[in-house]
């Protein structure tokens, strides 16, 4: 959580010996789904029909009867009954003598294709036909279907010590454990069985446990961190995934430390924290930035007021929808598609219900949503730490020319018309409610009633068809493009 084995090895100082790593490694059960040697050995579904499987062992039992038989008439008689009863009795039904005598045996027990082909010519010319019906079928057959799929084995996989790094050349067996660097003043790592005559290996649960024992230094204080840099744009410590020497210092270690505590103290419950950050003070300040508190502190170290930001990308979306009216809020389902323009623009497509939800939209590396990549959605490849924050043309330019940002505001004029009416001031404070959440201002009211018969003005005068609802449409195409409406104040 605090740092990671690519950390270590960027650094000049000499990377931890591999033995430690190992032993973290043992933590994990996920093996299975990267190693072919711990596959099951019927792991593939039988590509022949059980049916014609059957039908023919059961045409050749006869025969490989008579060349079973042939070859214990050759053996002392005391031997032949027991070495028949071995050949009609499954193996996982076998006593432990008839074991033996299986292995002791195994040449003269089994009898292949070759061996029944030698005793009979019309086998080999049964055998050439049943394999070229077999073929004809399987061409006709439609291929199995695969899946990839996590299990818990039961039965740890093996962790070794790769000599000089290579996967093919195991050195010494290690067992899961923690880095000796981190345990000091803590309780010991201990595998547990987690409940009687469970197949599971145990190991997750026991790092879990070692690692939210209430004295950790670091869980609580990484979380609590991370949590405060959603909320308030940076974290008490700067570094989120670095809490070692070389990462940031708490710009409030008191302040940190006593979170942590409370974390620990409401049993590591994330909606209380989130509950106690955002009803604090601190989260309810404004932005507002006055010459004091830019003199006292200027880079809001001190949080002495509520930092500027803008939506995030989802957000943002999913935001003018709700303001448009055409939020889809269907949960679940298959992920709704994407149209990719020649001109290498990706949008949602609409339904007739609307748009649903960015977490609901086909979201892929190679077309990814337009407006989410301006925006400065997470990439999908890494892991995040925290997002980014630009402000550059392309995000203003999308706002600005984008078709589907100038539909949602002509669904935003009709919404107006339908709840406001046609009085253009109940417009523009309804506007102002549904999009920032408030009354406009005396000075705000002015000003846009001003524009909004400018507007009308200039659509009359192209003798446009609807003028008024043509100059609404502009001014919420205005409103969905302003500071007030992107940042959070």
């Amino acid at each position: 959580m605090t740092s990671t084995t690519g950390c270590n090895r960027s650094t000049s100082k000499r990377p931890p010996s591999s033995a430690p790593r190992r032993r973290a490694a043992c933590c994990r059960t996920s093996h299975p789904a990267k190693r072919r040697t711990n596959w099951p050995r019927k792991s593939a579904a039988a590509k022949i029909s059980t049916g014609r499987l059957t039908a023919w062992e059961e045409k050749t039992a006869p025969l490989k009867k008579k060349v079973l038989d042939e070859r214990l008439s050759k053996l002392p008689k005391s031997l032949q009954d027991d070495l028949r009863a071995v050949a009609a009795t499954a193996a996982e039904g076998r006593t432990e003598v008839q074991k033996y005598l299986a292995e002791k045996f195994a040449a003269t027990l089994k009898v292949t294709s070759s061996d029944l082909k030698a005793a009979d010519p019309a086998y080999a010319r049964d055998e050439e036909k049943f394999e070229s019906q077999t073929k004809l079928l399987e061409a006709k057959k439609a291929p199995d279907p695969k899946i990839q799929a996590l299990w818990d084995r039961g039965e740890p996989s093996p962790t070794y010590i790769l000599r000089r790094g290579s996967p093919s050349s195991f050195g010494p067996l290690v067992e899961p454990g923690i880095p000796s660097a981190l345990i000091s003043g803590l309780k010991p790592y201990e595998i547990r069985e987690p409940w009687p005559s469970t197949h599971k290996t145990g190991r997750r649960l026991a790092l879990a446990n070692w690692l939210v024992q209430p004295n950790h230094p670091l869980t609580s204080r990484v979380m609590v961190n991370r949590i405060w840099a959603r909320h308030f744009g940076d974290g008490i410590v700067k570094s989120l995934g670095n809490f070692g020497n070389t990462g940031a210092v708490p710009s409030n270690q008191q302040l940190l430390d006593w979170l942590a505590v409370e974390f620990v103290k409401q049993q590591w419950s994330m909606k209380a924290m989130h509950r106690l950050m955002m009803t604090s003070t601190a989260y309810r300040q404004s932005s507002a930035v006055t010459p004091a508190l830019e003199k006292a502190d200027p880079d809001n170290v001190l949080v002495s007021r509520m930092s500027l930001r803008r939506m995030d990308a989802e957000v943002l979306n999913d935001t003018m929808l709700q303001v448009a009216g055409r939020l889809d809020s269907r949960m679940f389902g298959p992920p709704d598609p994407v149209l990719v323009r020649e001109d290498g623009l990706v949008t949602p497509i609409e339904s007739e219900t609307g748009w649903r939800r960015s977490v609901y939209v086909n979201q892929r590396r190679s077309n990814l949503p337009t407006i989410l990549d301006n925006f400065d959605f997470p990439q999908l490849s890494p892991a995040c730490l925290a997002r980014t924050q630009s402000n550059v043309a392309p995000q203003a330019l999308h706002l600005l020319n984008n078709a589907t940002v100038y539909e949602l505001s002509d669904y935003f004029a009709k919404r107006l018309e339908k709840e406001a009416g046609s009085d253009a001031r109940r417009q523009i404070e309804q506007a102002y409610w549904i999009a920032l959440s408030r009354t406009p201002s005396s000075e705000e009211m002015r000003v846009a009633s001003e524009d909004l018969l400018k507007l009308q003005q200039a659509a009359m005068k192209a003798k446009s068809a609807d003028a008024d609802h043509k100059a609404l449409t502009a001014f919420c195409h205005t409103m969905l493009n302003s500071a007030a409406f992107l940042y959070i104040d």
